[in-house]
């Protein structure tokens, strides 16, 4: 199964993993997570988040309530994982722009996140194709992306 969830596919998922899927058809394709956590981005608790964790492939899948918990973001750690052919984590920073850019995704953000004397922590976001990138040190250790959205509040679950 590992190698079928090689490819990144913006909009979709990851190889045959399809954002919208329930956590039951996850459940059947990937087995128990290794971890499931729980959490809200609000103070009183609605709208929550369960993120699983599978620790032997390097991947986190979030499902929110507010979407019948189905897929809706996907990271990925592990250098095994590529972008259109490419793999980028452990890539540095001017290497993952230079790759963006030869796909044709240039409007791009840079935001420095933290900065101190022993680290610097950015992050990459393009928007329009609904992917972001966590760079520490100069080093891309993190791809997080979803399903693309026609507006603000709407999702184009995929196919």
């Amino acid at each position: 199964m590992k190698n079928e969830l090689k490819s990144i596919k913006l909009g979709y998922g990851l190889g045959p993993l399809k954002f919208g899927m329930s956590r039951a058809n996850v459940k059947m394709m990937l087995g128990e997570p290794s971890n499931i956590e729980k959490y809200s981005y609000t103070d009183d608790d609605e709208n929550l988040t369960e993120s699983w964790d599978y620790d032997e492939l390097s991947l986190s899948l979030s499902f929110d309530e507010e979407d019948n918990y189905r897929l809706m973001l996907i990271s990925i750690t592990s250098p095994f994982y590529e972008l259109e052919g490419k793999s980028l984590i452990g890539s540095t920073e001017e290497s993952v722009l230079e790759h963006l850019e030869a796909l044709g995704m240039d409007d791009l953000e840079l935001e420095i996140m933290a900065e101190d004397d022993e680290f610097e922590n950015k992050l990459i976001e393009i928007e329009e194709k609904s992917i972001n990138f966590w760079i520490n040190d100069g080093v891309v250790d993190e791809i997080q992306w979803s399903p693309f959205f026609v507006d603000d509040d709407t999702v184009d679950w995929p196919e």
